[in-house]
């Protein structure tokens, strides 16, 4: 009796070492990670830590604060999952995702959540003339970390392959597919060797569906260029094949830029319906054709939904579409689709349910009817304009900057319609968005546009263009001359501008 009550509370007490030690090893592992990023030069630029949020173009951007000393940057980084992005148990639950912005580049930084290896420091160094590659990543101890090095590697090797790619646009586009889609299996296979059951696995999914646009892309320019025999069935396939890959599992949209938009966008073009809306109308700005064509657009993004199985990878995809038509059309035309969404996911999703209904809310301020945001902007001598400068008139923002090929495209009948109407009458406010001051003076002084040019800055980040919700240039805000907004973004001088001002101004 004497050696078992001995043994028995020998047991006890190994059970309790055991679980001491584990309560240690769990509580082991750093509730932050302490990131130090230096740069080697930075002149008048700033470097920020951004969240990557849930949606790529409307979600309010999280930067987290740090402490800055001289070129050097450091932040308390939380191991915890950020509510909001994935409820699943998949790959990207696993993975906190920032962009370490300097200007218009980042860097995808993954942080592996709440993982014993988690290391308790992070430094990078960044060489500022080859961001967003050549950092070097270490630990505490100045020990490279592995699990970034295949990522870093992937960058220098993919370099030649995205610099081809960029080359055979042109080609592309007029319907040679042969060399960018062989190419860009090319990519995809570097992704998959270097990054495949690493934390930037996700990035290979991404490239995975670049891959996939690319090849949806080239059925749009076969049919237009050349002959595509059987295209309802190479369309139908290609879609199936993605399937059965698991390109639309919720992993795979997340990893993507712009979720699902992008499947759906160039899907829904593979139906000639661009073609069609040209026929009728002319030459157009892809904008005007895609509200003229809404409704058949629409109705083919639909059904890229059909091979979506998964409810939450549905709802994630969904959210995407949703978001576009808010941005894109009309709030009378998205408000259906808004509703329906709120029916189905309520219950289910509510980061998402959170998103949709604020991004709802900001559009419907911005609407026509209610009051012009304020603002206060610089031209090149430091005189200031504001919206009480222009009672009694129309005004027409433009949002733009000078990489914009389509801003500039506008610039021939905005200098036409600017000459016909009178300032007393209309005016025009050219806000850039260029994030570099001496870029935007050298396009002004390139392009000699008569009107008032302002300079915002912070490239999509500005102010202003936050205020009215921007998603992508050009933007055109019409303000009427009581300073309300008069038309939000469905208004282009090489479309309808000039009819609008003409049915406002000369019937007065």
């Amino acid at each position: 009796m004497k050696t078992q009550h001995i043994s028995s509370i020998r047991k006890l007490i190994l059970s309790l070492i055991t679980l001491t030690l584990l309560l240690w090893s769990c509580s082991s592992s750093p509730s932050s990670t302490t990131l130090t990023i230096t740069v080697d030069y930075l002149d008048d630029a700033t470097l920020h830590l951004e969240e990557v949020p849930v949606h790529y173009k409307y979600s309010e951007k999280i930067t987290l604060n740090g402490i800055q000393n001289d070129n050097t940057f450091t932040f308390e980084v939380p191991n915890l999952s950020r509510s909001g992005e994935t409820d699943t148990e998949s790959d990207n639950a696993s993975i906190q995702w920032y962009h370490i912005r300097i200007q218009d580049q980042f860097f995808p930084l993954a942080l592996p959540i709440q993982s014993s290896d988690q290391p308790k420091a992070i430094n990078i160094d960044v060489e500022r003339a080859a961001f967003p590659k050549g950092l070097t990543i270490t630990n505490q101890n100045e020990q490279p970390l592995p699990a970034y090095e295949n990522f870093l590697r992937y960058q220098e090797e993919v370099a030649p392959l995205d610099q081809a790619i960029s080359q055979q646009e042109s080609v592309f586009t007029r319907g040679d597919v042969a060399s960018m889609l062989e190419l860009s299996q090319q990519k995809v296979e570097l992704a998959k060797q270097l990054l495949s059951n690493g934390i930037y696995q996700s990035w290979w999914y991404r490239v995975q569906g670049e891959h996939l646009v690319r090849e949806i892309r080239a059925i749009e320019f076969l049919q237009r260029f050349k002959e595509l025999p059987n295209a309802d069935k190479h369309r139908d396939s290609l879609l199936i094949q993605a399937q059965k890959d698991g390109l639309f599992q919720l992993d795979h949209l997340v990893a993507q830029r712009a979720g699902m938009r992008d499947y759906t966008h160039f899907y829904s073009r593979t139906f000639a319906l661009y073609d069609s809306v040209i026929q009728q109308y002319g030459e157009l700005m892809e904008y005007d054709i895609k509200r003229l064509a809404y409704p058949a657009l629409d109705r083919r993004r639909l059904e890229v939904l059909e091979y979506i199985q998964d409810d939450q990878a549905r709802a994630y995809a969904e959210l995407f579409m949703v978001a576009e038509r808010l941005g894109e059309v009309t709030l009378g035309i998205a408000e259906p689709s808004y509703q329906r969404y709120l029916n189905t996911y309520n219950d289910r999703y509510p980061a998402y349910i959170d998103f949709i209904k604020g991004f709802y809310q900001a559009i419907s301020a911005v609407s026509p009817g209610n009051p012009a945001i304020p603002y206060r902007l610089f031209d090149r001598d430091g005189i200031a304009y504001e919206l009480s400068d222009f009672e009694g008139k129309y005004v027409l923002l433009d949002f733009w900057a000078g990489w914009c090929q389509p801003c500039l495209d506008e610039f021939d009948d905005m200098r036409r319609i600017y000459a016909r109407f009178d300032r007393e009458d209309f005016e025009i406010l050219a806000i850039s968005t260029e994030v570099d001051s001496t870029t935007w003076i050298r396009d002004i002084e390139r392009f000699q546009n008569p009107w008032i040019q302002v300079y915002g800055g912070d490239g999509f980040e500005q102010a202003t263009f936050k205020g009215y919700r921007g998603g992508g240039i050009p933007f055109y805000i019409l303000l009427n001359p009581e300073g309300g907004i008069e038309r939000y973004n469905d208004i282009r001088p090489t479309f309808n501008l000039e009819e609008v001002l003409e049915d406002r101004i000369d019937s007065n």
